[in-house]
């Protein structure tokens, strides 16, 4: 099962990893057979399920991959009784154009066997992202 401190460290590696620009940081996080599920698929014509680390990694890098000085925060989070899953809030800030933006979104994992089996992305992808003050 998750612990809190698991997901603190897990949320922390992440964070590092869109800070340095790069997601393979991330790999030992995910199991090979990870699904990823995200809104943002269509707006790059993906399918809506994204199988494997390989891909989800290759998807996650395409989308921020405009993005400068990340800063990525999670800012509340909560494991889910009874079930190897936690579910986190992100504030994903970066600059784009000379302007800081920021996006907020939820993450639903689920783990198994010690890594993320699944993870899910929720947000309004109608919304802009919010243009922070410089």
């Amino acid at each position: 099962m998750i612990s809190l401190d698991a997901l603190d460290r897990q949320e922390a590696l992440f964070a590092r990893a869109f800070a340095a620009g790069d997601l393979a940081l991330a790999r030992p996080l995910y199991r090979p057979d990870v699904v990823y599920l995200s809104p943002t698929v269509r707006l790059f014509g993906w399918p809506p399920r994204i199988e494997g680390v390989e891909r989800t990694l290759a998807f996650i890098v395409l989308t921020v991959g405009r993005c400068r000085d990340v800063a990525y925060r999670c800012v509340e989070r909560a494991l889910v009784d009874g079930a190897d899953a936690a579910y986190v809030q992100i504030l994903f800030d970066w600059t784009a154009d000379a302007r800081r933006l920021r996006s907020r979104y939820v993450v639903a994992y689920r783990y198994r066997e010690g890594g993320i089996a699944q993870q899910e992305i929720y947000y309004d992808p109608s919304a802009p992202p919010d243009v922070l003050e410089a």
